[in-house]
């Protein structure tokens, strides 16, 4: 089962919050995250057009995360709102159930605030003591130079860039950096 204990710290300008496990009774705040999300966030690869998830489907996935012991779904919450939201996906091989990849993404009034870092050190230490997780993995836009700052701040490394691997416009494209961390 993918699961933290729960984690209160406060920003960086002072306001509490909670780092958690999601569980499928935020689908519904979920939902609304990530819609309001991916209208602001510049460098999210999900458009707000994409965001078409229904809160039963959003429950039964948050559910799918809890019951898979290689899968971590957290959220950081301010006053009851999500404000961030993280998860983790191993392999579904057993040659790659020792690795995974996970996204992020904060609201915007929160981020520079440490509520990434929280979810960052949430997540390293869960897959740290994790019998099976040895590497953590991401892919980053190359351009997004406080996420690269952050990730390296945790000791992330690059492995690769995948060129033009995000198609904007037709005259704008976005490399990815693919980085990685191992924890055993």
């Amino acid at each position: 089962m993918g699961s933290i204990q729960p984690r209160r710290l406060m920003t960086a300008s002072g306001r509490p919050i909670v780092v958690r496990t999601a569980s499928p009774e935020d689908a519904e705040r979920v939902v609304a995250f990530v819609k309001a999300v991916a209208a602001e966030a510049p460098y999210l690869l999900t458009t707000e057009a994409e965001v078409v998830t229904t809160s039963e489907r959003q429950k039964q996935w948050l559910q799918q995360i809890m019951d898979d012991p290689g899968k971590l779904a957290i959220v950081a919450e301010h006053d009851g709102e999500i404000i961030g939201l993280l998860d983790f996906h191993n392999g579904h091989k057993q040659r790659t159930r020792h690795q995974g990849s996970f996204g992020m993404s904060v609201k915007s009034d929160f981020r520079g605030q440490g509520v990434g870092k929280a979810l960052l050190a949430a997540l390293l230490d869960w897959s740290t003591e994790h019998p099976f997780i040895e590497k953590v993995c991401l892919e980053v836009v190359a351009d997004n130079t406080n996420a690269l700052r952050l990730y390296q701040t945790f000791g992330f490394v690059e492995e690769g860039v995948k060129k033009n691997a995000v198609k904007i416009d037709d005259n704008t494209y976005w490399d990815l950096i693919v980085m990685a961390r191992f924890v055993k």
